[in-house]
C-alpha cells in the first residue's frame, strides 16, 4: 500500500513539474534579445513623445503657430491669457474651439511656473 501511494505521489509530481516548466517556457520563435528591443523602442518613443510637447505657457507665437488648426491669431490668444494650470483651459475660457482643441490636446502641455 505504502509503495502505490508513494508512486501515484512521485506520478503527480512529476505532472506538476512538467507542467510548470510548459509554462515557463517563452514562445517559439521569440528571443529575449528581441523583447528587449522591443521594450527599448517603446520607451525610447515615449520619451522622445513627452520631449517633443509644446508648453502653451512659455511657447512662443511661432511656436504655437506650428499646432494643427492654429493661426497666428490663435497663438496671440493663448499667449494673451497666460499663465494656464492646465491645458483644457484653452477650450474652457473659449479661446479655441473645442474641435481645434481636440487636434492639439497630445501635442500641447501647461507647465506650472517655478516662483522664484
Amino acid at each position: 500500500m505504502k509503495k502505490s501511494v508513494a508512486g501515484v505521489f512521485l506520478g503527480m509530481v512529476a505532472l506538476l513539474l512538467a507542467a510548470t516548466v510548459s509554462f515557463a517556457a517563452p514562445e517559439e520563435g521569440i528571443t529575449s534579445a528581441e523583447t528587449t528591443k522591443s521594450v527599448t523602442k517603446k520607451v525610447r518613443k515615449k520619451s522622445a513623445d513627452q520631449t517633443s510637447l509644446i508648453d502653451i505657457n512659455s511657447a512662443s507665437p511661432e511656436q504655437l503657430a506650428t499646432l494643427p488648426g492654429l493661426t497666428g491669431e490663435d497663438a496671440k490668444k493663448i499667449i494673451a491669457s497666460r499663465p494656464y494650470t492646465r491645458k483644457n483651459q484653452l477650450k474652457q475660457k473659449n479661446i479655441i474651439t473645442a474641435a481645434t482643441y481636440d487636434g492639439i490636446k497630445k501635442l500641447i502641455v501647461a507647465k506650472r511656473q517655478k516662483n522664484l
